[in-house]
Parts: C-alpha cells; sequence; structure tokens
C-alpha cells in the first residue's frame, strides 16, 4: 500500500501538535537580519522575532529547490512514496513555485504541490486536513481532490493593532500604511481568491477587534458546521 507523506512549510504555522500527530514534514523559511540569515524554528524563534520588535524587522525567504530535495530524500527514507506539499500562497510567497519546480525534478515519487492561496494557519488547516485523511486510508486522488475543494470554502480573518510590520515588509502599500498610522486605524486584513492580501474592514478603536473578527467569521460561515482555529502573537 501507498504512503502518503504530507509536507509543508514553516510559514503555514502548522500547530505543534498536529506537526508530531501526523509526522507533518516541514520546510523552514529563512528569516534574515543585518546580523545574518537563521531557519525559522531551527535556529530562530518566534519569541525571538517578536523580542527584535519594534527596532528590526526582518525579511523572509523561500528555501531553494536543493533543500526541498533534501527533505524528500529524507521523506523517502521513512518509507513513503507519494508526497503533498501545502504551501502558503503563491501570492504572497514564492515557496509554492519553489516546491513545484523541486518536485518536477522528482520522478519515482508521485507528487503534488498544493497553493492554498491562504497564509499561516489559514494555510495550514490544509496540511492538518490532508495528513488526517491520509491516516484515514483516503487516496492520493481523493485527497488531492479535497484539498481543491475545499479550497474556496476557507478563509483566514486577522486583526491587525498596527500597520508598520506589513508596510516594512512590503506585504501592503506604503501610501497605504502611512494613511492608516496617521489616523490610528485598525485593519482586519484576509485573502481573497488569488491569495492576496486585502481590507475586509477598517477599525477606528482596538475594543472592537475581536468582537469584529467574530462577526465576519459568522458571516463567512453562514451557520454551517466548520473546522475553526485561533492563533494569536
Amino acid at each position: 500500500m501507498s504512503r502518503i507523506a504530507v509536507l509543508t512549510d514553516s510559514g503555514c504555522d502548522v500547530f505543534a501538535s498536529d506537526r508530531e500527530k501526523y509526522n507533518i514534514h516541514v520546510l523552514p523559511l529563512k528569516i534574515t537580519y543585518p546580523d545574518g540569515t537563521f531557519t525559522d524554528n531551527v535556529d530562530i524563534q518566534p519569541r525571538d522575532i517578536y523580542d527584535r520588535f519594534p527596532a528590526q524587522i526582518p525579511k523572509t525567504s523561500t528555501p531553494n529547490i536543493q533543500e526541498v530535495l533534501d527533505e524528500v530524500e529524507r521523506i523517502r527514507a521513512e518509507g513513503y512514496d507519494q508526497i503533498i506539499a501545502i504551501c502558503i500562497s503563491s501570492g504572497l510567497s514564492g515557496t509554492y513555485n519553489t516546491v513545484c519546480a523541486a518536485l518536477s525534478q522528482v520522478e519515482d515519487m508521485e507528487c503534488y504541490a498544493f497553493d492554498t492561496r491562504n497564509i499561516s494557519i489559514g494555510a495550514g488547516v490544509f496540511a492538518s486536513y490532508a495528513a488526517q485523511l491520509a491516516e484515514q486510508g483516503k487516496s492520493f486522488t481523493q485527497i488531492v481532490k479535497a484539498l481543491e475543494f475545499n479550497r474556496e470554502n476557507s478563509k483566514i480573518f486577522y486583526y491587525m493593532d498596527v500597520l508598520d510590520y506589513l508596510v516594512a515588509g512590503g506585504r501592503i502599500g506604503r501610501v497605504t500604511g502611512i494613511v492608516g498610522s496617521a489616523l490610528k486605524l485598525k485593519p482586519i486584513i484576509s485573502c481573497n481568491e488569488e491569495g492576496v492580501y486585502y481590507t475586509v474592514s477598517i477599525l477606528k478603536n482596538k475594543q472592537r477587534g475581536l468582537q469584529k473578527l467574530v462577526e465576519h467569521i459568522v458571516r463567512f460561515t453562514n451557520g454551517r458546521s466548520c473546522r475553526l482555529a485561533l492563533m494569536h502573537g
């Protein structure tokens, strides 16, 4: 019987409990500061990055093709012969394209790269979902179809108390950031159908942030049962 491995990138923020339970393999992103480049969750932790704010705002970069191929070899050594890779949005990162390029060189394993068009745990839930389906005995084709079907039914909403870090990271326009900071506006942001950031709503005070998040979730789910993941930083 074929064994299916789930491979993801660290930008998907898969919960540690799921990584361990389902043996999800993670490709770490690179975190670059003036004093050097670090490997996400290997020689630098989220807490370290927060501690450097606001004085230092890092850049991030994708794993390179060889690093992806090295991870493929580790997966092969564990006895897997099929790989489903779950990546953060191609509209926000080059990770998906790098993974696609690497997996196209793998000739003796069935591989598929999934562009979640989402970010953080909004992408990570797909890695957990794929791993759960594999554990249930679903086939490679069944899992791929389930991922593609559910992509349009997923959504991330997150509240930003400040815009400075998104502006510095080039994720939103500088003018938008200046205007937002000047007016003390606080946005709720999501990813659109192309996997690019857009503003869902603008708030004038922090107290309404969580309440508004819940309102958007209720409106999106519209009474349907759903998987819900909550993260904060």
